[in-house]
């Protein structure tokens, strides 16, 4: 089944929490959500600590909950202060 609507946003991990969860703050925008890793992260044993870049799509079921779908390589990604 193809996905027919999905939301995806950059963030940073701003904390990590107990159970798999993460507060993550969008790019461009003030605002704090809740993630969870995807399962394929999950699968490939990805790490994710705090101050990482990451993309998050929401889920389609629930508003409230999103997840962490890619890692951005730290060593590619320029910070908003470089620039």
């Amino acid at each position: 089944m193809a996905k027919t609507w999905i939301l995806e946003l950059d963030g940073e991990v701003v904390e990590v929490l107990p159970a798999g969860k993460f507060r993550v703050k969008l790019k461009d925008m003030e605002v704090i959500i809740m993630c969870y890793k995807a399962w394929k992260m999950k699968q490939s044993h990805i790490s994710v600590i705090e101050w990482d870049w990451v993309k998050v799509e929401v889920n389609q079921y629930d508003m409230s909950q999103w997840r962490i779908t890619y890692r951005y390589n730290p060593a590619n990604h320029q910070s908003e202060d470089d620039e």
